[in-house]
């Protein structure tokens, strides 16, 4: 069928499918959404119609969604061929914008930052502020989430007078979300708390609830590094007062990690142990990023490693590993690596302690991440002491109280041995 034998009728009948489709894919009834959007490509076959690259980028979504990725990329990729022709330039954008997070959410960062960054490159073209603001918000985070920390804080501050000038809300809540994040990381924890307390105020001001359950969750990470239990506790049970109603993965992800973490710090191993469980189980249903997937398995090796159970510890640190490499996040690659140090230090392998710690060492120095040079040095402090090797173990447990007191984690101060 040539495109003018393509009735008005048609192109409206499998618009309407298409839309239909979108309203079950938000439901999570997945293969319905399929069926209409098989049913819209009928009406449109053998011609190119900018509809038909809306209902094959809809059917990769869903894909995504199933976890099948490679069906994902394949329809994503049959989209983007007819969209550079057939698309307006904003409406490709938008698509390069959501294709990058979706394959950001797989793990594949390059061609996350390729898609958008393109996007970028169009916005600028047509002057789409707003856009352009996003695709800021979005490369800032995927560099905050890949520890390029300094990269992170660039993006974000285009980002946030980009989004200030033309009042997003929503964005500028993300933006100051993932600056207090990162300042977090690089120990600024005032700074951090300053930002936080910003994308909280507007993100309840404009009734956005992921936003302020996932900002309360961060706060409560921050009081419990810094031994300020009651105020953690009171973050995360109004993060989940937020957060529940919704059911979004995303952020039940967020503040199950951070309840895991403040019940592993204080030793209810059985509670923390069926918070992270729930992480695994939002992040491994494709409801998650790899990073995030790497984290939760270093967290269960260290808490297997409380526990005495040093094979289990291992093979969590294992594929640790292996998720952190395949995203390409160091600073998940890192932590994998210093639980490694912990499990070869309490089997007295010295030489293999050493190895993983100074491997971790080196990237938490590299990244600028000083809570984690602090665990690292208190680690390996306490690996010295143990040998007997007081000099030595001196010297990283300095290090370590010195980095612990200028953060103002009195959690951590509190574990260091007499005389130290």
């Amino acid at each position: 069928m040539e495109f003018s034998q393509v009735s008005t009728e048609h192109v409206k009948i499998a618009e309407l499918s298409r839309k239909i489709g979108q309203i079950l894919v938000e439901r999570g009834d997945y293969e319905q959404a399929l069926h209409q959007f098989q049913l819209g490509l009928q009406y449109l076959e053998g011609i190119e119609h900018n509809e038909l690259v809306r209902i094959y980028n809809e059917i990769g979504r869903v894909y995504w969604h199933q976890g099948r990725l490679g069906e994902a990329k394949v329809w994503t990729e049959k989209a983007f061929e007819l969209a550079e022709k057939l698309l307006d330039p904003d409406e490709l954008a938008r698509l390069l914008y959501f294709a990058g997070i979706r394959y950001f959410r797989q793990g594949e960062n390059k061609l996350a930052e390729d898609h958008w960054l393109r996007s970028l490159e169009i916005s600028r073209e047509t002057g789409d502020l707003a856009t352009q603001a996003k695709l800021y918000q979005n490369l800032g985070w995927q560099a905050k989430l890949t520890g390029r920390y300094l990269q992170a804080l660039e993006y974000l501050e285009k980002g946030k007078a980009l989004a200030d000038e033309c009042k997003d809300i929503s964005s500028l809540s993300f933006i100051y979300e993932t600056l207090g994040e990162t300042y977090y990381a690089l120990g600024d924890w005032n700074k951090a708390i300053e930002n936080l307390q910003e994308s909280l105020n507007l993100a309840e001001q404009a009734g956005l609830r992921k936003a302020t359950s996932r900002v309360f969750s961060v706060l409560g990470d921050i009081y419990r590094n810094q031994g300020r239990w009651a105020e953690a506790d009171e973050c995360y049970q109004r993060s989940l007062a937020y957060i529940t109603p919704t059911g979004s993965p995303q952020s039940l992800f967020v503040v199950n990690l951070g309840l895991g973490l403040i019940n592993m710090e204080r030793e209810r191993y059985d509670q923390a142990k069926e918070f992270f469980e729930k992480c695994w189980e939002i992040t491994s249903k494709g409801a998650g990023f790899t990073s995030r997937m790497a984290a939760v398995k270093s967290h269960m090796g260290e808490l297997y490693v409380r526990l005495g159970d040093l094979d289990e510890a291992e093979m969590h640190c294992a594929e640790a590993v292996r998720l952190a490499s395949e995203a390409d996040a160091r600073a998940e690659y890192a932590y994998a690596r210093m639980v490694q140090g912990m499990i070869a230090a309490r089997r007295r392998w010295w030489d293999e302690a050493v190895l993983r710690y100074t491997e971790a060492q080196s990237i938490f120095d590299e990244l600028g991440d000083k809570y984690n040079q602090g665990l690292v040095a208190f680690e390996m402090g306490m690996m010295f002491l143990e040998q007997g090797e007081t000099a030595q173990a001196k010297t990283f447990l300095e290090r370590a109280r010195q980095i612990f007191t200028e953060l103002g984690a009195k959690s951590k101060l509190d574990k260091f041995p007499p005389g130290y």
